[in-house]
């Protein structure tokens, strides 16, 4: 694949490409936003398990 392809094949996409509408974006918003909230309290409960698995609790 040369330069010339590459450029050829970034065009075409470019020319199929839409601006997403406003209700997409809200949409893609609240789902990022619900995503990294699950990995957020994922994370915590895997840390409050390991906590309580070693017995390392802050303050005994």
């Amino acid at each position: 694949m040369g330069i010339s392809q590459f450029v050829n094949d970034s065009r075409r996409i470019l020319k199929l490409a839409t601006k997403p509408s406003k209700k997409e974006m809200w949409m893609n918003t609240k789902v990022s936003i619900l995503a990294m909230f699950l990995v957020g309290m994922l994370s915590y409960l895997i840390q409050v398990l390991m906590t309580i698995i070693t017995g390392n609790w802050v303050g005994t």
